[in-house]
This record gives C-alpha cells, sequence and structure tokens, in this order.
C-alpha cells in the first residue's frame, strides 16, 4: 500500500470498513466490541499544560530577543543570577511554573 498516495482519507476509509465488518461479525456472534480509548502519560498530561500556558502567554516581542541577541554575541549582556533566582521563586510562588 502506498500511503503517500492513498492519504491519510484512505487510511481512515479503510480502518472504518474494517471496523464495521469487525462489528457485523461479533454483532452476529451476540457480542460487543468494547470501545477505542485513549489515556495519557504523566508527560503528556505536562506537556499539554505547557502548551495551554504557553498559548496565554503575550506575544514575542521580536525587537527585543533581536537586541539581547546582540548584547550576547557581542558580550556585553550582563545580568544579576540572583534578579533571575528572585524572579523564578516569585512565579513558583504565584503557581505560573508548572
Amino acid at each position: 500500500m502506498n500511503i503517500e498516495r492513498i492519504g491519510l482519507g484512505g487510511i481512515a476509509k479503510v480502518y472504518e470498513n474494517f471496523t464495521k465488518g469487525a462489528n457485523k461479525k461479533l454483532k452476529d456472534k451476540g457480542e460487543s466490541r468494547p470501545e477505542d480509548s485513549v489515556s495519557l502519560s504523566a508527560d503528556a498530561v505536562e506537556i499539554k499544560k505547557a502548551l495551554e500556558y504557553a498559548s496565554k502567554v503575550a506575544e514575542v516581542r521580536q525587537d527585543k530577543v533581536a537586541e539581547l541577541k546582540e548584547r550576547i554575541q557581542k558580550g556585553t549582556y550582563d545580568v544579576e543570577g540572583r534578579l533571575i533566582a528572585e524572579k523564578i521563586v516569585e512565579d513558583y510562588l504565584k503557581g505560573i511554573l508548572i
């Protein structure tokens, strides 16, 4: 089977036809097929939370990013580690960090 040629719609159709046939066979026997289900790992749940949070964050200020990149490359960017640590702790206590 050439998946690229059939495309996703074709694959879905094959699955649909297969499940209809399987369900008919089970129905003829008086049995029922269990429903499909999905369960997410703890990592997937965390990723989902991170994506939701990221979608709520304001747009990236490209001009600011470019300025900071330039200062880092020139070696003129300097920030106090204490200020970064304070901001991390502040955000954590506010429940902003995951």
